[in-house]
C-alpha cells in the first residue's frame, strides 16, 4: 500500500497516553514508592520502546503535516531528519514537487561522498538516498523531500507517549516499578520478597504487551495475503510506492472475451 495513503487513513489508529498516567498508576498501586523523577521515567520509557520494538508502537507520519516536522529542505546534498524520526516506511521518500520516489542507496561510496560538500562523483539514473547521522543524503544539490516515516511518539513538551493499550500500560508500570524497587532493595528499604514479587509481575506483563502489539486485523491479514498470492509478479513496484502491491489478480480464465 502507498505509505502516504496509509498514513493519511490510519494516523489515529493507535491512541497514546501521557507518562503521567503511568506514574499515577504506580503511586496508586505501590504506595511505598517515593516520588518519581521525570527524567528517569523518560529514560525508562525509551528503554521499553527498544525492548518491545514493534512497529505498531510508533506513529506513522508524513513530513509537512505539523510545524514540528516540516518537509526536508535539501541544501548541499543533505537535509536534517525530523526530531522524532525512527525509520523510513517502505518507498517513503519522494520529491515534494514531482512526487518521484527515491530508493535506498546500495552503493559503497554514497555515504562518504558528501563530507566536503562536493558534488557526487557519479549520478545514478534513478533517485537514491542514504541516511546517516541524523541526515538524509541525496544526489541533488537543492530540493525538497517529503518523507513517510515511523515516528517516536512525543507530546508537545517532547515527553514520550505510551500506546493506550492496557497490556502495554501495565507492562510499563511494572517495568518502572521494578527499576525503582531494585534501588530500594539495595538500600535495604524494602524486603527481598517484595522486589521478587514485583519482578515476577514485570516478566508476566512483558509477554502480554508483546502479543497485544503484533495482533493483526482481518483487513491487514487480507492485504498481506493478496500481496503474496501472485502468479504474475509486478516489477518496479517501488516507482508507485507499492500502491498496487496487494491488488487481486484478474486472469479472466474460462471467459469468452470475443
Amino acid at each position: 500500500m502507498n505509505p502516504y495513503e496509509y498514513v493519511e487513513k490510519h494516523s489515529d489508529k493507535i491512541q497514546y497516553a501521557p507518562i503521567e498516567r503511568v506514574v499515577e498508576s504506580i503511586h496508586r498501586t505501590y504506595k511505598f514508592i517515593p516520588k518519581l523523577n521525570v527524567s528517569d521515567v523518560i529514560e525508562w520509557v525509551g528503554e521499553i520502546y527498544g525492548l518491545i520494538n514493534y512497529p505498531g508502537m510508533y506513529r506513522k507520519k508524513i513530513t509537512g503535516c505539523d510545524a514540528m516536522t516540516p518537509n526536508i529542505t535539501i541544501s548541499q546534498y543533505r537535509g536534517e531528519l525530523p526530531v522524532d524520526f525512527k525509520r523510513v516506511l517502505k518507498a517513503g521518500v519522494r520529491d515534494y514537487d514531482s512526487k518521484e520516489v527515491y530508493r535506498p542507496s546500495t552503493g559503497t561510496f554514497t555515504e562518504f561522498q558528501y563530507n566536503l560538500n562536493d558534488s557526487p562523483s557519479y549520478v545514478n539514473s534513478d533517485k537514491i538516498y542514504s541516511i546517516r547521522g541524523g541526515y538524509i543524503f541525496v544526489e541533488d544539490d537543492t530540493t525538497t523531500l517529503e518523507i513517510a516515516y515511523e515516528a517516536f511518539p512525543i507530546d508537545d513538551r517532547g515527553y514520550p507517549l505510551i500506546p493506550d493499550v492496557e497490556q502495554v500500560l501495565q507492562y510499563v508500570k511494572e517495568y518502572i516499578s521494578e527499576k525503582v524497587c531494585f534501588n530500594l532493595l539495595v538500600a535495604k528499604k524494602i524486603d527481598q520478597y517484595v522486589y521478587e514479587e514485583i519482578n515476577k509481575r514485570r516478566m508476566w506483563r512483558a509477554g502480554s504487551a508483546h502479543a497485544s502489539m503484533v495482533n493483526r486485523t482481518a483487513e491487514e491479514m487480507e492485504t498481506w495475503t493478496w500481496s503474496r498470492l501472485k502468479l504474475f509478479p509486478r516489477m518496479m513496484q517501488h516507482d508507485s510506492s507499492f500502491s498496487y502491491w496487494a491488488n487481486k489478480e484478474d486472469m479472466g480464465l474460462g471467459t469468452n472475451t470475443d
